[in-house]
């Protein structure tokens, strides 16, 4: 099962109701804009193509100097679907060793920033893939935090948006990882559902239903923890 809030821990801060919120709408409608964080860097610039095409020519500062640019995005995009420090730093640098490997594919019609978080959206389903019959309580280490996504989002930053999106990141965190991961990219990552469909080998009608079907489970989620859906 579940770890539930530590005692006291109730949702009544301003941020906390706005992450409440969040998860309201994921069960509300079908088309939810993107919260974008404070931590995000912005879209690819020509700074990017610089370094990228230096990169891709065997200059490793050039690449250090993209991962010190975009590890902050990949970070709060991964941390997503990770539920302790140890899966998200293997997760982010995974990340980034594909993108080395692969530099050679890329090509500068696409944005660099996107191209990497389409590798990241690879690896996030690929650990939900193996994750997928692990249960909450499995994944969340021994003296770990309860609210681990919440340690890792806020860490550092004060910002009530990054604090919004935790509290969401928290509830989504009670569903299984492969409705968890679905719900992610769909909604939060604005993935196309059939590029979704794609990676879990899926129709693009039976993306459809488990994407109603793990929302409907939100929605008992937030029931059974107290919360009104208007």
């Amino acid at each position: 099962m579940p770890p539930s809030p530590p005692p006291g821990a109730e949702i009544k801060t301003p941020a906390r109701q706005r992450g409440v919120a969040l998860a309201i709408r994921l069960v509300a409608i079908h088309s939810f804009r993107r919260v974008i964080t404070a931590s995000q860097s912005p879209t690819a610039s020509d700074d990017d193509l610089v370094h990228v095409q230096a990169a891709q020519a065997g200059d490793l500062d050039a690449f250090d100097l993209l991962i010190t640019r975009h590890q902050s995005t990949v970070t709060a995009m991964l941390h997503r679907f990770a539920m302790n420090r140890a899966d998200l730093e293997d997760m982010v640098q995974e990340t980034f060793v594909r993108a080395w490997r692969a530099l050679p594919q890329w090509r500068p019609d696409k944005p660099f920033l996107h191209w990497l978080k389409r590798i990241a959206a690879n690896i996030g389903l690929e650990f939900c893939r193996k994750h997928q019959r692990t249960p909450f309580a499995r994944l969340v280490q021994p003296g770990e935090d309860s609210h681990p996504l919440d340690q890792i989002a806020t860490e550092g930053d004060s910002s009530s948006q990054t604090q919004s999106l935790a509290e969401a990141q928290f509830l989504l965190s009670h569903l299984p990882p492969e409705d968890r991961a679905l719900l992610t990219l769909l909604h939060l990552e604005n993935m196309p559902l059939a590029e979704i469909a794609a990676h879990f080998g899926w129709s693009k009608i039976h993306a459809k239903v488990k994407a109603f079907r793990a929302r409907q489970r939100l929605k008992s989620i937030l029931t059974r923890h107290g919360y009104t859906l208007d």
